[in-house]
């Protein structure tokens, strides 16, 4: 039997409750996902939340595999659709950054700032910072760059993102866009 809204019993999805969590993460901080607070955000019950989740620590942990999954996947995806040139994939993944379509800047700026109070995020977010320089490294390795001038490399151009992010730059798509040419020369070494 399907219940409506109305009645204060509809169940929302697992999906549901985890982008609300995710939203409140952005907005508000770690602080801002609270099981009260999501449940009057989605206009049900706090009892349906653990339909899905044991507690708000399993809603964390599945935060934290959302953000590795949906903030990474798009890299992994851009530089095999851009075939084995490295510059091509430097090209494409820099695209992923100034569009913000597939990846969300903001997203992984909260993380990392619940980072700062959680061992757990902070074990996640040192993981997925080595996967995605491993990509760029190995990018940089289809660009002709060997051993740690690959690494170093890759960690030049994954710092430069991450701190485009953090110190909140606010440039214009189409300013960003100028640049792109003259980041991919710099950051690729190439001509």
């Amino acid at each position: 039997m399907a219940l409506s809204r109305k009645s204060g019993n509809f169940k929302v999805s697992r999906e549901e409750w985890l982008s609300a969590a995710r939203t409140a993460l952005i907005r508000e901080g770690i602080s801002g996902v609270k099981i009260e607070r999501l449940a009057k955000k989605l206009k049900v019950t706090r009892g349906g939340f653990y339909w899905f989740f044991r507690s708000r620590d399993d809603l964390l942990g599945a935060l934290l595999e959302d953000w590795e999954q949906r903030n990474t996947q798009p890299f992994f995806d851009a530089l095999e659709k851009a075939g084995p040139d490295g510059v091509e994939q430097l090209r494409t993944l820099n695209d992923i950054w100034v569009a913000e379509r597939d990846f969300s800047p903001r997203y992984d700026a909260a993380v990392r700032d619940w980072a700062r109070t959680s061992a757990k995020a902070r074990r996640s977010v040192h993981k997925i910072d080595k996967v995605r320089i491993g990509l760029i490294t190995r990018m940089c390795e289809a660009m002709g760059y060997r051993g740690s001038e690959a690494f170093i490399r890759a960690r030049v151009i994954y710092f430069h993102q991450v701190g485009y992010y953090s110190l909140e730059l606010h440039e214009s798509k189409a300013t960003r866009h100028r640049y792109f040419p003259t980041y991919i020369k710099i950051l690729s070494g190439k001509g």
